[in-house]
């Protein structure tokens, strides 16, 4: 496996890994949900003698980037980083390092380090994990309190550059081998699972609240989330945003406008997304 696919690879795993509330159940990627800034990427980083001092309880969305630099490489994820000093943990010092190196501009490859601007400096970051003549896709920590995977137009000022790491400087991963298969021996037959959804109404949270209004938000409605440069993120409260959302998906989808998601509604948001 080559070094910007190993990258990516760890990058999308963390995908919905949550911010916990305090130092407890930091490896499980949903449990201790909270806003306290504790995460198992600052943790890690600490513990293998990163940056100028332990970030814990820090803003984390270039902790988490460094983390992933870090698992895909080891201590060689710095330099790969072009960070040359002890102050990698800050997005704007992350992006100083890349463009005393000469390695920062305004082209996009899969596998760079992006840097937004927030509140007038630059202050996000996340991973490149795709990109298109329009777009890119980005895998991004501390984005609502998560790790998320997200699309902005390629033309939006809200980028303030990409970060180029040395990737010619890592060592190739191999790939892990796959069991071989007997000759003769057929693949095994696809499995049938089946998974129940609750019903959803006005007045519900969790985890299902937030997947269906991020099913509906990708279908352009707004259903009341926190928005984070432009973009909605789902907040798994059921309230009247979602309700309404939900009216208006159905409608247009020729069910009930009930405001309710049960089995038609839930079908008509999964299986025809």
């Amino acid at each position: 496996m080559n070094p910007v696919d190993r990258v990516i690879q760890i990058a999308l795993a963390e995908v919905g890994y949550r911010e916990k509330a305090s130092n407890a159940s930091l490896d499980d990627p949903l449990a201790n949900a909270g806003s306290g800034n504790c995460t198992k990427y600052a943790r890690d980083l600490a513990a293998a003698g990163y940056y100028n001092g332990d970030k814990s309880a820090c803003p984390w969305c270039e902790i988490f980037t460094d983390w992933v630099f870090w698992k895909a490489f080891g201590p060689d994820g710095q330099r790969i980083q072009c960070q040359t000093g002890d102050l990698g943990a800050a997005c704007i010092y992350s992006m100083q390092y890349y463009q005393q190196q000469g390695r920062c501009d305004q082209n996009p490859k899969a596998g760079d380090q992006v840097f937004f601007y927030a509140g007038g400096t630059v202050g996000h970051t996340g991973i490149v994990v795709e990109v298109s003549e329009s777009s890119i896709t980005v895998v991004e920590g501390n984005s609502s309190d998560r790790v998320q995977k997200l699309s902005y137009p390629r033309s939006s000022g809200s980028i303030a550059g990409y970060g180029h790491p040395w990737y010619e400087k890592a060592s190739a991963v191999p790939e892990e081998p796959q069991p071989a298969q007997s000759e003769g021996e057929s693949a095994p037959s696809p499995q049938t699972v089946l998974v129940r959804l609750p019903l959803l109404k006005r007045g519900a949270t969790g985890t299902a609240v937030e997947s269906a209004q991020a099913v509906l938000i990708h279908r352009g409605y707004d259903c009341g989330g926190r928005k984070f440069l432009g973009r909605e993120t789902p907040d798994g409260d059921f309230g009247p945003a979602t309700e309404k959302a939900v009216r208006s998906f159905q409608a247009k989808a020729a069910l009930e406008p009930d405001g309710e998601i049960g089995e038609d509604t839930w079908t008509a948001l999964l299986i025809h997304t």
